[in-house]
């Protein structure tokens, strides 16, 4: 079984035309769903790919192989409702994100390992009682504060 968010999550990635719905569908009934990192023979098989989508669904005693999404869709309908598991093998790139969304994160990582830096630096200081340095780090610490906390989010700069 598989969690239902995990299925969500697949929405973040590119997907194939006509996999919204059946990625709802297949959240709906997670817990029919097995996940596989390799492609398997002679078991209910559904593979999402970047360009497409292919099931292998048992019916009428034969093995159908699908791979238009409103047939895949259909198929999926009647077979899970028979409460049989389903393997879900992905293979889908992550949305590439824009150059100012990595810009962002990297300035913010930037800044929070500047801050963890200054602590250790003033944890030094108190320990070599040395009080030059304790106030330059807790005065560069206090500024990199004041400066996340005045800034507006990234959603107010126009980022996203």
């Amino acid at each position: 079984m598989v969690a239902r968010e995990e299925l969500l999550l697949l929405k973040t990635k590119i997907l194939p035309a006509g996999a919204d719905a059946i990625v709802d569908f297949l959240a709906s009934r997670h817990q029919q769903i097995e996940m596989t990192h390799i492609v398997l023979e002679n078991v209910p098989l559904l593979i999402i790919g970047r360009h497409g989508m292919i099931a292998r669904i048992p019916s009428g005693g034969t093995m159908l192989k699908i791979s238009q999404p409103n047939e895949i869709l259909e198929q999926l309908r009647q077979y899970m409702n028979k409460q049989e598991t389903l393997y879900l093998f992905i293979n889908l790139p992550d949305l590439p994100l824009p150059r100012e969304v990595t810009q962002v994160l990297e300035e913010v990582i930037q800044r929070d390992a500047r801050k963890v830096e200054l602590r250790r630096t003033i944890d030094e200081a108190l320990e070599k009682r040395d009080r030059e340095l304790f106030y330059r780090a807790s005065q560069e610490l206090n500024a990199l504060l004041a400066e996340s906390c005045d800034s507006p989010s990234p959603r107010h700069r126009g980022i996203f």
